[in-house]
């Protein structure tokens, strides 16, 4: 993690100088933006199939070394609320010779995320919407956990945390909402380099910019 972040601070820090020897000067300043939304799971199957759809909480800051281009620095977090009633119907039907009346299944999962980006605009500062890419590079800390009870009473459980590299891309626009704040709206896929099989979640997320 202390690598990736370095190797992230002289990649923003490279794109400052050359953005301040072209342009001269930033003709956007500096902010600060909150995200939230809604995060959708896509892969792998026990991901996608046992886990709900779960909520985005999303925090960055933004400089500008040009005015095509942003770099940014965030975080995000993201919980997920475990389906155990689905994972009971797919047991009971692989085992239909088992009474499995009384067990259940409750669990959880989240993700913490932290991420160096760069975020290229396609139209000038001085249009009234701003519509931009977005790709990021990020750690993400998995945590996991699952419990079983029977009639009530808890079977034990067990949990787990993860931390893998990743990558994010989408796009999103920028629009004023009031003489000092604005707000954005963005959609990214979110892929984590886990272990078989990727873990991968759609985020589309409103916020506010300051």
């Amino acid at each position: 993690m202390k690598k990736f972040f370095i190797v992230s601070i002289i990649f923003a820090f490279v794109f400052t100088t050359s953005g301040f020897s072209q342009f001269g000067e930033i003709s956007r300043k500096p902010q600060i933006e909150v995200f939230g939304g809604l995060a959708i799971p896509m892969a792998p199957d026990e991901f996608k199939d046992y886990f709900k759809m779960g909520y985005s909480i999303h925090g960055q800051y933004v400089m500008f070394p040009s005015s095509k281009l942003g770099i940014s620095f965030g975080a995000a977090y993201e919980p997920f609320a475990f389906d155990g009633d689905k994972m009971m119907e797919d047991i009971q039907a692989m085992d239909p010779y088992t009474d499995y009346t009384g067990v259940g299944i409750d669990g959880s999962a989240s993700i913490l995320e932290l991420g160096i980006g760069v975020r290229p605009y396609l139209t000038s500062p001085e249009a009234t919407t701003q519509f931009f890419l977005f790709g990021m590079g990020t750690y993400n800390i998995i945590k996991t956990e699952i419990s079983i009870s029977y009639q009530g009473i808890d079977m034990g459980s067990e949990s787990d945390e993860t931390k893998k590299m990743g990558v994010a891309a989408g796009a999103g626009l920028e629009m004023p909402l009031t003489e000092t704040m604005n707000m954005i709206i963005q959609g990214l896929y979110r892929i984590i380099f886990t272990e078989d099989e990727n873990t991968t979640f759609l985020g589309v997320t409103a916020g506010l910019v300051f």
